[in-house]
């Protein structure tokens, strides 16, 4: 389950931190609330191709972190087979730097 977000300089997000809780999730607000680019930060954090354009107008590199905990046997064995392993009490941090010089 995917616990905390933590985003730096992506689009117009300078910096935020979202905590999921237990249960159903959901991400409300205007157009151009910046639904969409909480959306784009977890696919590149979870490896999707991405474009140096996401970083934020004047920053040299923006920032992704992703807290994972609870994960199911299937998860943790994909994990295993890429040589990430959760740390003591169960939890993986993936973290993805998008520079904008490749």
């Amino acid at each position: 389950m995917l616990k905390y977000l933590h985003i730096e300089n992506i689009a117009v997000i300078e910096k935020s931190d979202i905590e999921f809780k237990d249960g159903f999730n959901v991400l409300t607000g205007e157009t151009g609330a910046g639904k969409s680019i909480v959306i784009d930060a977890l696919n590149a954090v979870l490896g999707e191709r991405t474009s140096k354009n996401l970083i934020r107008s004047g920053e040299s590199q923006a920032l992704v972190n992703a807290l994972f905990c609870n994960l199911d046997s299937g998860a943790l064995s994909v994990l295993a087979d890429n040589s990430y392993y959760p740390d003591e009490d169960g939890n993986v941090i993936i973290q993805r730097v998008i520079s904008a010089n490749g």
